[in-house]
């Protein structure tokens, strides 16, 4: 008998799948006039989607948790921790990766690996760096030079074949350009994915577990707090009439945090508006995706706006009005109480 987690998991993609318009028996295209493909209808489905994805703790989308973003830390004496053992992965592990069917950065790839290490194993880390590593000795990636006059680790042409496209985004006021993920491509990963432990536990002989990038014990840094903030320090957010993307709203809250206070990103903020149903993942024609407003998002104040890249090329920015900053601030005034 299958799981409930099975079972969720298959309504999921059902209604993924319906929501896309295609028969999630068949995979073929439904007819046009069938109701799965009205926008409206189209929209609920994707939405409830993202609710059983929630159920899941697949993690696609991350509400903010009220007590880990305004519950300061308490410092508590720390247990002398065990050795770090060299990474290991058994393929009983690697076959519950969970895959996205969107694009996604190769840092969530990773993320989503290091979730299939036992709890409480304390063993090192793979990092982006081992996975860009090795798909750049294979050609997939290489180091080039971006619209924004920076360098990346952007897709080959042979990495495109494998599923790896070029991404773009907005963080803390920034335009990005990464590499992002299809499902085909995180296979590739998932392939290969000892070749990138080997490069891993590499790094980790070399530097030695006190020296580890993912460590922070012995290099003298003092951790800092939760992000958090009161009602006081929230009244001194700047509003005003124009509408702004998330990216500024994150940066508008991070000038009223202490220096001993952790920053928050855009993709915390955009995925609380997504958790309201605000927002939704949606793919273009084209075939690139991106979180737009549904329908009680509009309501809500979010808007679309089309912007011109540095080449030409179309591409849609969500902005935010103050009514819409306001439903974010609302929450955390509440969370801070």
């Amino acid at each position: 008998m299958a799981s409930e987690n099975a079972i969720i998991e298959r309504a999921e993609m059902y209604l993924r799948k319906l929501s896309c318009g295609i028969n999630p028996l068949t995979d073929e295209i439904l007819p046009e006039g069938d109701s799965c493909r009205q926008e409206r209808i189209s929209k609920c489905l994707a939405y409830v989607a993202s609710l059983l994805q929630q159920q899941l703790n697949h993690d696609q989308v991350a509400p903010v948790n009220a007590t880990a973003v305004n519950t300061p830390r308490k410092a508590t004496p720390k247990a002398p921790k065990a050795p770090k053992q060299p990474l290991s992965i058994a393929p009983e592990s690697i076959s519950k990766y969970r895959f996205f069917d969107y694009p996604v950065s190769i840092s969530r790839v990773v993320r989503n690996i290091n979730e299939l290490i036992p709890a409480g194993v304390n063993m090192n880390h793979l990092l982006y760096a081992d996975v860009a590593n090795f798909l750049v000795q294979q050609g997939i990636l290489a180091r080039q030079m971006t619209e924004n006059g920076t360098e990346a680790n952007l897709p080959t042409e042979l990495g495109e074949t494998y599923g790896f496209e070029k991404g773009e985004s907005d963080l803390r006021g920034h335009h990005n350009i990464y590499t992002q993920c299809w499902e085909k491509a995180q296979q590739y990963i998932l392939d290969n994915l000892q070749k990138c432990i080997d490069i891993a536990n590499e790094r980790f002989a070399t530097r030695g577990p006190a020296n580890d990038d993912t460590e922070e014990a012995g290099n003298g840094r003092k951790s800092k707090q939760k992000f958090h903030l009161s009602a006081e320090e929230l009244s001194n957010y700047p509003t005003d009439e124009t509408p702004i993307p998330v990216s500024e709203i994150a940066r508008r809250l991070n000038t009223l945090i202490g220096p001993d206070v952790e920053r928050i990103y855009y993709k915390v903020i955009r995925d609380w508006y997504v958790s309201e149903g605000h927002l939704e993942f949606k793919e273009s024609p084209n075939g690139k995706g991106a979180f737009l407003p549904t329908e009680k998002g509009a309501l809500a104040g979010l808007i679309v706006e089309s912007r011109t890249g540095k080449q030409g090329e179309l591409y849609d920015v969500v902005m935010y009005d103050p009514k819409a900053q306001h439903l974010f601030l609302d929450y955390l005034t509440k969370a801070s109480v």
